[in-house]
């Protein structure tokens, strides 16, 4: 089923008998290339399997993507912040797909709700929310099956193709893959950059034999080893583990620098010449220094 507010024309009638507009704040540019919304859906449906038993949607907005997702016919939680929306959904949206559950209010305080879930998550996010709201995903949904979302180009392209403390952050999580950029012209109001559209998907189901961080303080370490390394931009490792703010306790810097030996790391190396591979062995070979 497609949005009735997916043209211009509709988004800019339903905006003036509202007394609405976008709002930047919340970073509101609506899509309306039906083409997208289609490859999306698609593209989500084929990786869902008999594991995911929900769906979920962050920032629904006029429901471009709402409505054909629904259509699935599988329970979805939406996640909208705009009380113009929120409003939309009770009364058009929630009357037509009763497996639909919606949490009103900021996201990242409502994510929680989905922490058990096995769930597959889409959505537009707002460019200055992306990384915080992936992060918790990855993190807290501990039956994460992937999700599909919208970004900022120059983010995607930095996320798949650039070794920085973020990709390598995800890869112990999740493998990242760019689908396909979007024009800006796809979205009203025009916004004055390109997206592009990421997949994530769970190493549980690309690699399921490697390793997987288990415990709050096995996340915390491995963020504190990615801060650390990446700390100054292009210093050595050696210059990184002796002088980062992050890595001042005395246990950590020993075991780090044992981790760093055990992996066949040359201390002389910068973070941007290893590849994922290297990050992951080092991480488990610090994991294991400091569980003994």
């Amino acid at each position: 089923m497609k949005s009735p507010y997916a043209t211009i024309s509709n988004i800019q009638t339903f905006f003036e008998a509202k007394g609405i507009r976008a709002q930047k704040k919340f970073g509101q540019n609506f899509l309306i290339d039906q083409n997208i919304v289609n490859f999306i859906v698609s593209s989500a449906e084929h990786l869902l399997n008999d594991n995911t038993t929900v769906l979920a949607e962050i920032g629904i907005g006029l429901g471009t993507l709402t409505y054909p997702v629904l259509s699935l016919d599988k329970k979805t939680y939406l996640f909208e912040i705009d009380n113009a929306y929120i409003q939309l959904t009770k009364e058009e949206i929630l009357p037509k797909f009763p497996k639909a559950v919606l949490f009103e209010g900021d996201a990242l305080e409502n994510l929680f709700h989905i922490y058990n879930e096995k769930v597959f998550v889409l959505g537009n996010l707002p460019y200055h929310l992306t990384t915080e709201i992936i992060n918790t995903l990855v993190v807290h949904c501990r039956n994460f099956q992937g999700g599909i979302f919208m970004v900022q180009k120059e983010f995607a392209e930095r996320l798949v193709k650039e070794t920085s403390s973020l990709s390598v952050f995800l890869s112990a999580f999740c493998d990242v893959k760019y689908l396909k950029t979007v024009h800006k012209n796809c979205f009203f109001p025009i916004p004055k950059i390109h997206s592009a559209l990421i997949l994530l998907k769970p190493k549980s189901q690309t690699r399921p034999k490697e390793w997987r961080l288990e415990t709050e303080r096995e996340v915390e370490l491995w963020s504190r080893m990615l801060r650390t390394l990446f700390w100054g931009k292009r210093k050595q490792i050696q210059v990184s583990l002796r002088e980062s703010p992050f890595s001042e306790d005395v246990l950590f810097r020993e075991a780090l620098g044992k981790a760093i030996q055990s992996a066949g790391i040359p201390p002389t190396a910068r973070p941007e010449e290893l590849n994922r591979e290297q990050f992951l062995t080092l991480g488990q070979h610090l994991l294991d220094y400091l569980s003994k």
